[in-house]
């Protein structure tokens, strides 16, 4: 690869990826060597083929040296500290790139200088989950460019916008990174838009819903909620976490507004308590038929009201966590 910096750094985060890191890998180096390009996976300790296969490729390799350190955001920002391009593009190593998208993205910012960060459209190759048909609906319904308050699913940046705010991700956010970025840049004027073209094909966890929400849970992605929000605490950006975490709010608002509710029925002369009760019941029975109707299934509206309190709880527990300086170096080694 070139000394001389180049003109593009695309960086792939993975872990344990030994099934789509080669297809990953395939769609990004010819398009990284046509662009004046380079490309840096970013390994959290694979414990299976991913660096080997990786190693085939004319790449930069590095891998985290501590276990403790690697996440989400850790994986961005270590890609980060050895990239050299003055546009960085941001990849998952379940993903494989659309031919032509990123020059397509590159032309948008540098005639758009205004402008931070640009994405396409996701393309999901298994839909499983509620979350990944949300984001098929969304991304179907996406036919012109369009501002966004961040970037999930990856993109391009400019790296003058990435400098301005400080860093790429904070180091110690095991999930909700691009949320956090576009949050900080989008406060210091900056704007993020998607636009219409094809980016990315996702593949994704072929997994249960349940499944989802125990894996997200061991990897301490649902608590990432509770720790955006207590960072966020006293900065610009603090109302546009907020927005970013609203789910983890809807079963304390309903609580909230059972509270309310038992205290108006004071009025007709029941007791405390069993105003409370009454007003419970048919609040959450009233929710419990909504999410059904929505749904169409009894077991789909139970499970929906179930996670509402895992995020909540998720949450609660990652904002007791200390929060640790993003600008800490993150030790690595470089394995090619």
């Amino acid at each position: 690869m070139s000394r001389r910096s180049p003109r593009l750094s695309i960086i792939i985060k993975a872990l344990n990826e030994e099934r789509l890191i080669d297809a990953c890998l395939k769609s990004v180096v010819g398009e990284a060597e046509r662009l004046d390009g380079e490309v840096i996976l970013v390994d959290s300790i694979s414990t299976d083929k991913t660096v080997e296969i990786a190693a085939r490729f004319p790449i930069r390799i590095v891998q985290f040296r501590v276990l403790g350190d690697r996440g989400c955001g850790a994986a961005i920002q270590l890609g980060y500290q050895f990239a050299r391009g003055d546009f960085i593009y941001l990849l998952d190593g379940d993903m494989a790139l659309e031919p032509g998208f990123v020059e397509v993205a590159l032309r948008y910012l540098e005639s758009h200088p205004e402008v931070a960060g640009v994405g396409g459209r996701l393309i999901d190759l298994q839909v499983k989950t509620a979350a990944d048909k949300r984001r098929v609906a969304h991304y179907g319904a996406l036919q012109r460019e369009q501002d966004v308050l961040d970037l999930g699913g990856g993109g391009l940046y400019r790296r003058s916008a990435i400098e301005s705010v400080g860093y790429a991700a904070h180091r110690w956010l095991p999930a909700g990174e691009e949320a956090e970025l576009g949050a900080r840049l989008i406060a210091a004027g900056w704007r993020i838009v998607r636009l219409p073209h094809p980016s990315v094909k996702h593949t994704g966890h072929d997994e249960s819903k349940a499944q989802m929400l125990i894996r997200l849970w061991r990897s301490r992605r649902l608590q990432a909620y509770g720790m955006l929000l207590r960072m966020s605490a006293g900065t610009p950006w603090w109302w546009r976490a907020a927005r970013t975490s609203w789910h983890v709010f809807i079963a304390p608002m309903l609580y909230l507004l059972t509270l309310l509710i038992a205290i108006v029925s004071l009025e007709f002369g029941l007791s405390f308590r069993t105003s409370v009760i009454v007003s419970g019941f048919f609040l959450w029975a009233g929710v419990l038929g909504v999410m059904v109707v929505r749904k169409r299934d009894l077991a789909e509206g139970v499970f929906a009201i179930g996670a509402w309190h895992v995020y909540s709880l998720a949450a609660l527990i990652g904002f007791s966590y200390p929060i640790g300086d993003p600008f800490e170096p993150i030790d690595s080694r470089v394995i090619q």
